[in-house]
């Protein structure tokens, strides 16, 4: 990998603290959230974990989720590491410019990207099939 990309990567890609969120299912929709709490020294990965959400709104079959994070504070690095994924980012064109996402762990198949701030949908527990 050139210097440059790394750069990118750097400035541009994910920092440590965003979180990420990630949509899945087959006739429904799952919500995962996700923190980064690290990124490696080529600047090519990032270190996540999974981070919970809590319901800001509900209606029938739906709900609306935001994740539940705590400020980054001293030592928050996490004693169990076994939540902590290493995965690379992966850069795609999105209208003309460049965007990027990063894989989730193995078996969820997706990719998270950089969540927006605002509630995101997903089926209530249980209207999915």
């Amino acid at each position: 990998m050139e210097t440059e990309t790394v750069e990118q990567t750097r400035t541009v890609g994910p920092q440590v603290g965003d979180v990420l969120v990630s949509s899945w299912g087959y006739e429904q929709t799952n919500i995962d959230f996700w923190r980064v709490v690290s990124l490696t020294a080529s600047g090519k990965s990032v270190r996540i974990m999974p981070v919970a959400q809590r319901v800001v709104d509900y209606s029938k079959g739906c709900e609306h989720v935001v994740p539940h994070v705590v400020p980054l504070a001293g030592d928050w690095w996490p004693k169990d590491q076994d939540n902590v994924t290493t995965t690379l980012i992966r850069w795609y064109g999105h209208g003309g410019s460049l965007a990027w996402c990063v894989g989730v762990p193995k078996g969820y198949k997706n990719t998270a990207h950089l969540w927006g701030g605002q509630p995101v949908f997903q089926t209530a527990a249980g209207w999915g099939h």
